[in-house]
């Protein structure tokens, strides 16, 4: 089965959401001693997911509109081994005290993101260095949740022996200083992307798009809450090579996305440098269906840091500041999951939906994303 020539916008939209992740998808990711964050909140400025069967609809010259959906949950959080992620617990019965040796509690999650990745995207027919040029500007809408709560690990230390009860209040003091915290409930404006755009016909059914995105700091944040729409008061440049293989009756796509970060001017933290692939396999079933499987490939390339020294005591109070590195992790993670497009008579317009699992994270959350991606031709 030969393969349709859609004009339909392939993804050269490197997003944010540490969309999440929001993918992403990403989330919020601090609690108590932030043993398992890596990146600041957990968080990264590309949508892990957001590329599927639109890295492979052929370009042309001409105005695209997408409109990305999704709705991401965590319930994990994964520490520098693999594993449930812990902290040492800094709180017995009576309140807050010096952290108990051998106390330690495990971390758990339940964080959301739902957010709207509305694109605009210009192909010109102009040409330089052979390659069609354009630009491309994405500024989502979304909805971030989290809640935190700690269980306590007494085993084999001085607070086995209490009675239940007084574990239970030790339990309870711990969530109840969490949830004062950590736990969060934001709508608004993420931070807006702007990109040139140079595409490349290779041949051979084969295209390459370039597209070397700046991410400006427009979201919603606040410096002394842990769960924001906009990232920071940073920016970050983000480059990005797209290839595509439109095959005859299947489909192959795979962009590679770097993010470097400036250092966030609101509480000196700067997140480490990113890598992103983003990979899907389509085949046709019929002349407007097409399934497949999809994923995408995510690691922090250097540590974070933190330079509290250009702040005055007065702001690091003001600002709720405080030393987040205590180990400097780097946060990875990968998913995979089935996907299916419909295709409009013939390529007026470009529906997909998808089912993405994240694995083997580590210093970060795990967790899954439903995405529902409309794209079309203007």
């Amino acid at each position: 089965m030969s393969h349709p020539r859609l004009s339909l916008q392939p993804a050269l939209r490197p997003q944010p959401l540490r969309a999440l992740t929001l993918a992403a998808s990403a989330v919020v990711l601090t609690l108590v001693a932030h043993h398992a964050g890596a990146a600041e909140n957990g968080l990264q400025r590309y949508s892990p997911g957001v590329g599927g069967s639109d890295m492979t609809a052929p370009l042309v010259p001409g105005w695209y509109v997408q409109a990305p959906l999704v709705a991401y949950h965590a319930n994990k959080i994964k520490g520098n081994d693999g594993k449930q992620a812990t902290s040492a617990t800094p709180i017995d019965a009576q309140g807050p005290v010096p952290a108990q040796p051998g106390l330690r509690s495990n971390i758990g999650i339940d964080a959301d993101t739902y957010a709207l990745l509305p694109r605009i995207t210009y192909l010109s027919a102009r040409r330089v260095l052979g390659a069609n040029v354009g630009f491309t500007a994405m500024l989502p809408v979304m909805n971030r949740r989290a809640n935190f709560t700690a269980a306590p690990n007494f085993a084999g230390t001085p607070y086995a022996t209490l009675l239940p009860a007084v574990q239970n209040q030790v339990t309870s003091n711990i969530n109840a200083r969490i949830d004062a915290t950590q736990d969060g409930d934001q709508t608004g404006l993420g931070d807006l992307e702007v990109s040139p755009v140079l595409h490349w016909e290779i041949g051979d059914h084969q295209a390459v798009t370039f597209a070397p995105t700046v991410v400006l700091p427009t979201g919603n944040y606040n410096v002394s809450r842990r769960v924001n729409t906009g990232y920071g008061n940073f920016y970050t440049f983000r480059p990005s090579v797209q290839y595509s293989f439109v095959g005859d009756g299947w489909d192959v796509g795979a962009r590679t996305v770097f993010s470097f970060n400036t250092r966030n001017k609101d509480n000196g933290y700067y997140s480490g440098n990113m890598f992103n692939l983003d990979w899907q396999a389509m085949a046709f079933v019929s002349d407007d269906w097409r399934v497949g499987l999809q994923g995408y490939f995510v690691r922090q390339l250097s540590r974070d840091t933190q330079n509290l020294s250009g702040f005055s005591s007065t702001e690091i109070t003001e600002r709720n500041l405080r030393k987040e590195i205590t180990s400097g992790n780097k946060s990875s993670v990968n998913a995979i999951g089935p996907a299916v497009g419909w295709l409009m008579n013939g390529g007026e317009m470009m529906v997909e939906g998808k089912f993405l699992r994240e694995f083997s994270a580590r210093n970060r959350t795990e967790g899954q994303a439903f995405w529902l991606t409309v794209s079309k031709p203007l």
